[in-house]
């Protein structure tokens, strides 16, 4: 249902705003869906697995601030600096996946609150200033802002990493398993699957890619502030969302997740191309939200709502 959405809504747009169809618009679009459609990758294995990882956008945040941290100008600096950052992901992946997937604990509260907690360290460590560079290792900046021919390399990473994503799931048994886990638990685990270990694998994957994402955008913009990422996980909500993916756990696919932040993508460009109002955007991206869950609601299998 995601793709064919996706073709109604740019066949809309191309009528209304004759630029949306300029190649450098629909490159653009793609540059900027990029660093959303990463993170949403990766929140697609929490989903899957039946959890919400709301914790991606403070991990986002700290991932560029520890690699602009680092001041990467040279190769030492910069594998320094992406070890760095990488290594703060997995603990806090890891660290989501033992408190949901072991202690069972409400995957929502657990992720709001690590986000507040990541949040909170990210303000001490940089002191609650802005982090800045004035320049950075050349294949960084090639890597965030630049072009293979016409196609932006950020485009390019997030449609290799989505391919690589929906293989595994598709052929690996790890793939299988995720979706028996967030389809029923129960029966999954009477079937002998570690059910833990399947979520910290998910959250670690999750927080992996958060931080991907957060370093390509640092190494883009070259300066930011410490709170940037905070907030980001409901963009990435709302796309993975749209692309189908079922609320709570089982239903879902990587393609379904590119379709869904290509859909956020393109009605963000046109809202721009529009002159529409920041805070008008701020209110159709949350009617997308409340409409993307309401619309899994009603295509959720009976059992499931209780019937």
């Amino acid at each position: 249902m995601a793709w064919p959405m996706l073709v109604m809504i740019g066949v809309a747009l191309s009528i209304l705003l004759p630029p949306f169809l300029q190649l450098n618009n629909l490159l653009g679009i793609l540059r900027q869906s990029s660093f959303i459609g990463i993170v949403a990758v990766g929140m697609s294995f929490a989903m899957i697995a039946g959890c919400f990882d709301l914790s991606v956008g403070a991990v986002l945040g700290i991932g560029e601030v520890l690699l602009l941290k680092a001041h990467p100008t040279d190769i030492g600096s910069t594998l320094f600096g992406v070890g760095f950052a990488l290594s703060a992901a997995a603990l806090v992946g890891i660290a989501n996946g033992l408190a949901v997937g072991w202690l069972r604990a409400n995957s929502v509260v657990t992720t709001i609150g690590t986000a507040f907690v990541v949040l909170g360290l990210t303000l001490i460590y940089t002191q609650a200033q802005n982090v800045t560079v004035v320049s950075i290792y050349p294949p960084l900046q090639f890597m965030s802002a630049g072009r293979v021919g016409m196609f932006p390399v950020p485009g390019i990473l997030f449609l290799v990493i989505a391919a690589v994503a929906q293989l595994g799931l598709s052929y690996t048994r790890y793939g299988r398993v995720l979706y028996s886990v967030g389809g029923n638990t129960e029966a999954a685990e009477l079937s002998g699957v570690r059910t833990a270990r399947v979520r910290i694998t998910a959250y670690l994957i999750s927080a992996l890619l958060a931080a991907v994402a957060g370093m390509l955008i640092a190494c883009r913009v070259l300066s930011l502030n410490p709170p940037y990422g905070y907030g980001f996980e409901f963009d990435v909500l709302t796309a993975v969302m749209l692309g189908g993916m079922g609320l709570f756990g089982g239903r879902g696919s990587i393609v379904g997740t590119v379709a869904g932040v290509l859909i956020l993508g393109m009605i963000g460009n046109g809202m721009n191309l529009s002159g529409m109002a920041y805070e008008l955007q701020l209110v159709v991206k949350g009617a997308l939200l409340i409409g993307a869950i309401a619309l899994d609601e009603r295509l959720r299998p009976a059992w499931q709502r209780g019937a």
